[in-house]
């Protein structure tokens, strides 16, 4: 489940911060997401299940009951098993830069445990503002984030400051490229094209093109095939599956065009991958 409750006009809160987005997340199978990075800073609380953050050269556990803030430009990516899955929510914001003891690991993880009761209830008040826009949502919205970062404030080590933006008035905001990603996380077993992305998040097909190039490397047609791939040869591998139920349940029209699709990216046929996967199990992790 992934939802992206975008703001046009954002909302303002402390002395200068802005919410770009809120976005409650839960995954649904074993993930490990590709490493990215943001011009602006993103808040994760984690709510449920249990999971890890890779930041640049290393990775942090999570569970629920924990947060950690991901200051701009620091790569990170997120990872769950299916036993046990992360679901968190994130705020994405601007103009805010956020202050603590070891700044050069440009992240900072906490617990929010001790004040749950109340943190939970203002997320899910948040999440019900930016989503319905009632009559004066920014008003509220405004309120609750002022109150969730006392409540983070009282009990961590950090502090915030006004900053100057750093997104480029010229390209699309990096949080739309990266709820596409994450849109194909969550989606790559159902029919995803760029007149579907385009229609979601409001930029033209060439615009989701470039600017996912520029922030992954790969087109997203290709990342969703990478991700169909990724998903394919763990069920070959972990599953008796056949090649048809695998092909049909990653959104392929058929067996064979599979197994060509699957020839081409790896070389051997699924059937050649499974026994070869059986065979020597660690190489084909």
């Amino acid at each position: 489940m992934y939802e992206l409750f975008d703001l046009n006009e954002a909302i303002l809160f402390g002395e200068s911060g802005r919410l770009l987005y809120v976005s409650p997340f839960k995954f649904e199978r074993d993930w490990n997401g590709m490493r990215h990075s943001h011009d602006f800073t993103e808040l994760f609380f984690c709510v449920g299940g249990k999971g890890s953050f890779s930041v640049r050269d290393q990775s942090i556990s999570v569970e629920a009951g924990d947060f950690m803030i991901v200051n701009p430009t620091i790569e990170h990516g997120e990872s769950s098993t299916a036993s046990a899955p992360l679901e968190y929510v994130v705020l994405g914001f601007s103009h805010i830069n956020v202050l603590f003891h070891d700044a050069a690991s440009g992240y900072y993880k906490g617990s929010f445990r001790s004040q749950s009761s109340l943190i939970r209830p203002l997320l899910t008040a948040l999440i019900q503002e930016v989503s319905g826009k009632p009559d004066s949502y920014q008003a509220a919205s405004n309120s609750i984030l002022t109150l969730l970062f006392i409540l983070l404030i009282q009990q961590s080590h950090f502090q915030l400051e006004p900053s100057a933006p750093a997104l480029q008035p010229d390209q699309p905001s990096d949080h739309k490229i990266s709820w596409i990603r994450q849109y194909i996380d969550d989606n790559f077993t159902k029919t995803v094209n760029l007149d579907l992305l385009a229609s979601k998040i409001g930029l033209t097909k060439y615009s989701i093109i470039r600017s996912f190039n520029r922030a992954y490397g790969i087109s997203p047609i290709n990342y969703l095939l990478e991700r169909r791939f990724a998903e394919a040869r763990f069920l070959l591998r972990t599953t008796d599956n056949t090649v048809r139920q695998i092909a049909e349940s990653l959104g392929f029209g058929s067996a064979n065009y599979f197994s060509q699709c699957f020839q081409k990216k790896e070389g051997i046929t699924p059937t050649q991958y499974r026994e070869q996967a059986r065979r020597h199990p660690s190489d084909s992790v």
